[in-house]
């Protein structure tokens, strides 16, 4: 698979997210949940990761051992970070590297493709990332509407 829709989606995400002034877009994943994952990355995964494109510091992705080969070979990614046991070590590192003071991850209350982040993981994400991240987190809908109607 060459990714070249996922290849162009990532590069039209960045400069969306130039546009609308969002420092850090969260994918969060397991088992490929998030209903956007085939139009931004195509990338399957097993274990629970996250996504993180960024307005400055590129793609980013964590993952689990179990799908860093097919996240690295895909070539989608300026830096893939793996994890064993949990994620939230590795991911809180990468947000806190970024330093963002604007969050989207994928919440939407009309738009299904923009709402794969399930509430329990969203309030992990919250906890997990509090020392971090204190701001408020916004949807994605806007990024996404953008990438799919505008494709």
């Amino acid at each position: 698979m060459r990714y070249n829709l996922q290849k162009e989606n990532l590069r039209r995400s960045i400069k969306l997210l130039n546009e609308q002034q969002i420092d850090l877009w969260i994918i969060f994943t397991s088992e490929g949940s998030d209903p956007c994952l085939p139009f931004v990355t195509g990338v399957k995964t097993v274990g629970p990761g996250a996504f993180l494109i960024t307005k400055n510091h590129g793609k980013l992705a964590v993952c689990s051992t179990i799908d860093a080969q097919d996240i690295e070979e895909c070539g989608l990614f300026d830096e893939v970070r793996t994890y064993k046991g949990d994620l939230d070590e590795v991911l809180k590192s990468m947000v806190e590297e970024v330093a963002p003071s604007t969050v989207a991850i994928n919440y939407s209350e009309c738009y299904p493709l923009a709402d794969g982040l399930t509430v329990g993981r969203f309030r992990w994400l919250q906890e997990m990332l509090h020392e971090v991240y204190q701001n408020e987190y916004i949807s994605s809908e806007s990024i996404i509407k953008d990438l799919i109607i505008k494709a």
